[in-house]
């Protein structure tokens, strides 16, 4: 692993029923958080004009070992999130790094 920044893909649908407590938790409470982790530079949410699926999240972190943080995990397994993450459906998680 390198020092240089990496992208981070997040790509979700949820169920129906979930989807406005989802988008609140979202931008409430894990972008905030993942916010104030050290390392992660930038977060910017998506939702697809076409294909699936519907929801994306791309983050841009300071290097590949941002995730391997205490305070990532912490953020990962808030109350909130635990309650929300059976819900997710077609979870995909991408980790570029520029060539």
């Amino acid at each position: 692993m390198d020092d240089r920044k990496v992208l981070l893909v997040v790509a979700t649908d949820i169920e129906p029923a979930m989807e406005e407590e989802f988008n609140t938790w979202y931008n409430k409470e894990h972008i905030p958080e993942l916010l104030s982790v050290p390392g992660v530079l930038s977060a910017n949410r998506y939702m697809a004009v076409e294909g699936e699926p519907k929801y994306f999240t791309l983050y841009e972190h300071a290097n590949e070992r941002v995730r391997s943080q205490v305070e990532y995990r912490k953020v990962l397994e808030t109350e909130w999130a635990m309650r929300i993450k059976p819900y997710l459906k077609n979870f995909r998680r991408i980790l570029l790094k520029r060539i």
